[in-house]
């Protein structure tokens, strides 16, 4: 009988949503080792290991994972960048003691055993599934455009078989993540997402899997409906549902579907409702505040801090460089914190900087007006010719990983 684990990953404040994920997948695969990979600094683990101690799985910090220059990669990127790229060297290291190694995100809750999956690594090494099945172009978000900016496949799972071609693909995989593992999809970078893409034509056994079943989330639900047939949740009336990925999801609007699409407004979707107001229960009866509420502990530098998303990016332009005698940019003695003072790079207030998505341009229409006043002047001020290649410029610079030139003193 094959070994058979389980992993996800998360922050400290997202261990209580990670339990439905757990007891769902342990509820429909007992014998399987799960793992839960925690992407934090250690503090309140006791309290941590109370909620975690009726549940049966294996807990690893991320620093445990043996990873060289680890606090490099902990400042260099944020929360959701650095719980992505350390992905694929938790799997590397939890498949060199099982057979199959499956990655769930913490965001998911399991309705069926994920037969399909593990049928298919009989024969793939690696195994995953696209966003989506067929094309969708109607002017709401996620379309095909988005596809081009975040990627074919989902990663918020994959599955691994052990033999020499999926230890070479996690290999491939690690470095690319822990090297360029940002989100800038100006510069075609979506964390560990975008480059599977390529790994179709690196690794002959890598195998798509189209079933409807697996991996529903926002992103698809235009081609997929969900019903109920003697107790079990089915996907277009035939296919099993196994595995619903909630991502965007808030438990106290459990009707909005996510707050990354517009394609269904608020309660579009009565399908989705019952499916989703189940699940939001359990959200909130695992919900503990006192847990909940713990920051990011990789946001801070020790002293107490707050690291700016801006800084981040200038440290990962100069890691190299500036930095490359730096060990721990953590530091409050550090050479990051000395730059981050003299370059005005620390927030007066010390609060941490909230994550913008599509819909809050919404929230800055007269700023928009004004620069669009400003760009029009420019346009009649420099010409078609001239403008065109400056907006070009202007959209490589966008990426503060580009604006290294912006320093050229050393720490």
């Amino acid at each position: 009988m094959k070994k058979s684990a389980a992993l996800t990953i998360c922050a400290i404040n997202y261990i209580p949503k990670a339990l439905v994920l757990i007891d769902s997948y342990l509820l429909h695969h007992p014998d399987h080792t799960l793992y839960l990979v925690v992407v934090d600094r250690k503090v309140g683990a006791e309290q941590i290991n109370d909620v975690l101690k009726t549940r049966r799985l294996k807990v690893i910090w991320v620093e445990d994972l043996g990873l060289n220059n680890f606090p490099n990669y902990a400042f260099m990127y944020d929360i959701i960048e650095l719980n992505t790229n350390v992905k694929p060297y938790a799997i590397r290291k939890i498949l060199n003691e099982h057979d199959v190694v499956v990655y769930l995100d913490p965001d998911i809750k399991v309705y069926a055993p994920l037969t399909p999956v593990f049928e298919a690594l009989e024969t793939a090494a690696i195994v995953v599934t696209p966003h989506s099945n067929t094309p969708v172009m109607d002017g709401c978000k996620p379309d095909d455009m988005d596809l081009l900016k975040f990627g074919v496949y989902n990663l918020g799972f994959i599955g691994l078989s052990s033999c020499e071609e999926s230890n070479l693909f996690l290999d491939w995989w690690s470095d690319r993540c822990l090297q360029t593992g940002f989100y800038e999809p100006q510069l075609g970078l979506g964390v560990d997402q975008k480059w599977v893409g390529l790994a179709s034509g690196f690794f002959p056994s890598f195998r798509v899997i189209n079933d409807v079943g697996l991996n529903v989330a926002f992103w698809n639900l235009h081609e997929r409906r969900l019903s109920q047939h003697q107790g079990k949740w089915l996907v277009n009336y035939e296919k099993e549902l196994r595995f619903f990925h909630f991502s965007s999801f808030n438990p106290n609007m459990p009707d909005q579907i996510a707050h990354k699409q517009n394609r269904f407004p608020k309660g579009a979707r009565l399908d989705f409702n019952e499916l989703a107001i189940a699940y939001a229960t359990e959200l909130l009866s695992n919900s503990n505040q006192q847990i909940e509420q713990v920051p990011y502990g990789f946001d801070y530098f020790e002293g107490g801090v707050y690291i700016t998303p801006a800084l981040r990016r200038f440290y990962a332009a100069l890691r190299l460089s500036i930095f490359a005698e730096e060990k721990n940019p953590f530091s409050s003695n550090s050479s990051v914190m000395k730059f981050a003072k003299r370059h005005s790079l620390i927030n007066k207030n010390n609060k941490p900087s909230r994550r913008h998505t599509f819909q809050d341009a919404n929230n800055y229409s007269f700023q928009i007006k004004v620069i669009n006043k400003m760009l029009r002047l420019l346009l009649f001020v420099l010409g078609p010719e001239r403008y065109f290649n400056l907006m070009r410029y202007l959209a490589h610079i966008s990426s503060l990983l580009n604006q290294a030139g912006l320093f050229s003193d050393k720490p």
